[in-house]
């Protein structure tokens, strides 16, 4: 008798607070989401294809950056984003997970882990095999051999290849010296050029990212010049950039280096109505502009090109 008085004096208060059982449910909403800064932003389409090259400096910055990215991302929504400098594999598996709907692929083996990445929308982008490195044995052209993905976008076949030139200048390009960073960046370009040739004769290439290096140079130190030279072939669809005011650069500290080659398959849509190429100024979105832009994300722009169907 005492023990089933004490057992119902115990349970009586916790019946009495809903505990154990009860007909009731408490339900909690869940957080909200955190608030997209750059929700002002609009650039992707369902009536146009995007691609857009970001380097993301030693991603992550910070323990934020991945949610800057992921929302920087959504806003742009861009259908292929090609990324550069991505240190953590953890953080852009989280970063992929955090995209609903999206894939991603990073590489490995870059120097000090400053590998290069894409991310591709699932419903737009249909991968032809998984993506994969050419010139893994070429160092001296590529610290960061170039990442490739081969798909299919409305129809069509399209070849991605995603790059991250060697950095550095003196504005001289010391021919047949592989240890001059202009020399190893022409080298770069006639390896890709070749290849492109000899590999994707016929099918529509896009070449970006990167490239450390300005379009506008003379010819007598440009490391472009072989892709400049080939015009009937080759087109930098931001070249308005590079020519246009220091607010549409992609490097804040010294000029326009993020680049979008495209082959003369992509001509017609790069010349249709609707396309644009814009630098993305993400910083103008956030509160303290370029100081926060630049803690949790980059000193690079996103460069970004859009092509209507």
């Amino acid at each position: 008798m005492t023990n089933r008085i004490l057992l119902a004096l115990f349970c009586t208060p916790l019946l009495l607070a809903g505990c154990g059982v009860s007909d009731t449910k408490q339900i909690v909403d869940p957080p909200p989401p955190a608030v997209n800064r750059f929700a002002d932003l609009t650039f992707g389409t369902d009536d146009s294809f995007e691609i857009v090259t970001w380097n993301l400096h030693n991603f992550p910055s910070t323990s934020l950056s991945v949610e800057y990215a992921a929302q920087a991302l959504r806003a742009i929504d861009a259908d292929i984003v090609a990324l550069q400098e991505i240190v953590s594999g953890m953080r852009f598996r989280a970063l992929d997970d955090s995209l609903a709907a999206w894939s991603g692929y990073r590489a490995t083996g870059a120097p000090a882990d400053q590998n290069l990445a894409l991310l591709w929308k699932d419903a737009t982008v249909t991968p032809i095999g998984e993506p994969y490195e050419i010139f893994t044995d070429e160092y001296a052209a590529f610290p960061r051999s170039p990442l490739v993905l081969e798909c299919v976008v409305a129809g069509d076949t399209l070849v991605v290849v995603v790059n991250h030139f060697k950095a550095y200048d003196d504005n001289i390009i010391d021919y047949g010296n592989p240890e001059d960073d202009e020399y190893r960046r022409v080298m770069a370009c006639q390896l890709l050029d070749a290849w492109i040739r000899d590999e994707h004769p016929d099918t529509a290439v896009i070449v970006l990212g990167d490239l450390n290096d300005k379009l506008i140079d003379p010819p007598a130190y440009n490391v472009f010049q072989i892709w400049l030279d080939a015009s009937e072939l080759y087109r930098f669809a931001d070249m308005p950039l590079a020519t246009g005011p220091s607010s549409g650069w992609s490097w804040r500290y010294s000029g326009h280096l993020d680049h979008i080659l495209v082959t003369n398959e992509l001509f017609p849509a790069v010349e249709a109505a609707g396309a644009e190429v814009r630098t993305l100024r993400m910083d103008s979105y956030l509160e303290n502009a370029w100081t926060e832009y630049e803690t949790h994300l980059s000193d690079h722009l996103p460069v970004a090109l859009k092509l209507p169907f």
